[in-house]
């Protein structure tokens, strides 16, 4: 884990150092809600997962006038994922991840308000943090997991989005958004693969072999703060 944070470190302060050097840049922070759905030949029940909460920072290259500017965002937070459906219950792995996208925006630009229009590409990095099984019986069971095999940490990711600038805010240093987000990730095949068990009422135990693959799109909505910092007289740096 942290080599990953090394990594995000080593990005945010080259493309700081960039900006610093040339123009302007802006800051954001905020909180986002997720609903993630992964779709594989595993599941049926697509909805066996749960919402997800996280943080969010970013930091853009943004100099006056412009109509398309860089922004790396990085969000850290809690998700659920189906693993492995029996009957009408579903054996769910929760994680922490960590998202780390770098999009282009486009600005559209309204008389009251601004809309930025963005895509990009990135990783996910997922961190598993134990089992849980959902559904009408799932209080009545329990679910382990026995050993894994192959299991991969960090994915590839892309996303679009549609984010929204309203009021007298536009144009301003600082200023409110809020944004609808879509992420897609890919789970490599033949990779994370988990032997789990499954303990009934009755001292009944079901075991399966069943791996984390298929396609992840998940469904964001987000709030987030910009602040923006100029380039005055030289070096010295301003809100």
């Amino acid at each position: 884990m942290k080599k990953y944070y090394r990594h995000i470190i080593g990005i945010f302060l080259c493309l700081l150092i960039s900006c610093y050097s040339n123009a302007q840049i802006e800051l954001s922070t905020g909180f986002e809600l997720s609903y993630p759905i992964l779709l594989n030949t595993n599941n049926t029940t697509i909805n066996a997962g749960q919402i997800s909460f996280g943080a969010r920072v970013g930091i853009a290259y943004k100099p006056e006038e412009t109509q398309f500017f860089p922004i790396l965002n990085v969000s850290y937070g809690r998700t659920r994922l189906a693993l492995q459906q029996f009957g009408e219950d579903v054996a769910a792995l929760n994680f922490n991840y960590l998202n780390v996208m770098l999009n282009e925006n486009f600005i559209v630009t309204f008389p009251k308000s601004q809309l930025f229009i963005y895509g990009g590409i990135g990783f996910s990095a997922l961190m598993e943090k134990g089992i849980a099984v959902s559904g009408q019986a799932g209080q009545t069971m329990h679910a382990f997991i026995d050993s894994t095999a192959n299991i991969n940490k960090v994915f590839p990711a892309m996303n679009i989005g549609f984010e929204y600038n309203y009021g007298e805010s536009t144009g301003k240093d600082l200023y409110l958004t809020m944004g609808i987000n879509i992420q897609y990730i890919l789970l490599l095949a033949d990779r994370n693969t988990y032997y789990i068990g499954i303990a009934q009422p009755g001292n009944k135990f079901i075991y399966y072999q069943s791996s984390l693959t298929g396609n992840v799109i998940t469904p964001q909505f987000y709030i987030a703060i910009h602040y923006k910092m100029h380039k005055k007289r030289g070096s010295s740096m301003y809100l």
